[in-house]
């Protein structure tokens, strides 16, 4: 008889395909071990990364803590107004730190390079954005103390996080904090504001003194807005070079009339040219002394005429007293010897 194989039977062939299902199955079943083996491997090696990346962040963070500068009883955030509380007296502040003045004799009259030099070291353009960054408010103040420097109160009114100076001398835009500002700033009320450097400090001060004259000669010291705008270098900070600032601008004049405002106010309206940017800059007489601070003019359009208007300086004097620190006095008279 002739040999003959499996026969081809319906039963045989559904056991021959459940086989093939089962062997697909366990094909499938270690697959997907594998694959969540895997996945698993690849979570644990993503968390083991952000767990890197957080560690090391941590340690840089606790460098840079280490590095900062402590805070004080005294120190605000840039922007912030400190006034005193209840009636209680305000911390004080260091005066103008330099040599004692002579106290007789006439201080000397400055040479031309000597007072704009003078001023050029004191004098800084006090920059205000708004809180939303869509505009900026321009206005000038000088220093009293390496750190300390003294504008008007309606040039940081609108301060939000942020006031900023600049100058030549200073190199580069600094942070500032308001820390004392008058009741008020309207025309004619004492109109000040107190700000402390939060980088560094001035190269010059301002001393002053309460000696001036009709017929006195002065300068104006400061940043007009109608002088600065057309400055290359104020179109290069503006664009983001942090280390130029616009030329400080210089005008001489007299003083015209020495005139007592509302509430008793004492004023001095002198012929050195101020305008819109001026605010809160120094007036200051030939031996570079500070007699007033430009706060407001009066144009008469029918006349064609403008008069300008300086606080004197026992006014912004009383205002820092009354804030715990001072300017340095200098009692002398202004001679050429």
């Amino acid at each position: 008889m002739a040999a003959t194989g499996p026969q081809d039977t319906p039963r045989s062939r559904r056991l021959l395909w459940l086989g093939l299902a089962a062997v697909l199955l366990l094909a499938a079943a270690a697959a997907a071990i594998w694959l969540a083996s895997e996945k698993n491997l690849s979570t644990e090696t993503d968390r083991q990364a952000e767990l890197d990346a957080m560690l090391e962040r941590r340690r840089k963070l606790t460098i840079e803590l280490a590095a900062a500068k402590a805070a004080t009883a005294t120190d605000c955030p840039p922007g912030e107004v400190r006034r005193p509380v209840g009636g209680a007296t305000p911390p004080a502040l260091p005066a103008a730190s330099a040599p004692a003045l002579p106290t007789s004799g006439t201080a000397p009259v400055l040479s031309e390079s000597q007072l704009a030099e003078r001023l050029e070291q004191a004098t800084a353009m006090v920059l205000v954005p708004s809180p939303d960054g869509s505009s900026l408010g321009t206005g000038t103040g000088f220093f009293i103390a390496p750190d300390l420097l003294v504008t008007n109160r309606h040039v940081v009114d609108k301060a939000g996080r942020r006031v900023l100076l600049v100058s030549t001398a200073l190199r580069s835009v600094r942070r500032a904090s308001v820390l004392r500002i008058t009741t008020s700033s309207s025309v004619g009320s004492p109109d000040f504001a107190l700000l402390r450097l939060e980088d560094g400090t001035a190269p010059g001060v301002l001393d002053m003194t309460t000696e001036i004259s009709k017929l006195s000669s002065v300068v104006a010291a400061g940043f007009p807005g109608v002088v600065v705008q057309n400055d290359p270098r104020f179109r290069r900070l503006l664009a983001g070079d942090s280390s130029v600032a616009p030329d400080l601008s210089l005008t001489q004049g007299a003083v015209q009339s020495l005139q007592t405002g509302a509430d008793g106010m004492p004023l001095i309206v002198h012929t050195a040219s101020i305008a819109k940017g001026n605010s809160g800059g120094p007036l200051v007489d030939a031996c570079g002394r500070l007699v007033g601070v430009n706060t407001f003019i009066n144009v008469d359009q029918s006349q064609s005429s403008k008069i300008n208007y300086a606080i004197r300086s026992p006014v912004m004097q009383a205002f820092l007293q009354s804030s715990g620190t001072a300017a340095r006095a200098d009692a002398r008279a202004c001679s050429r010897g």
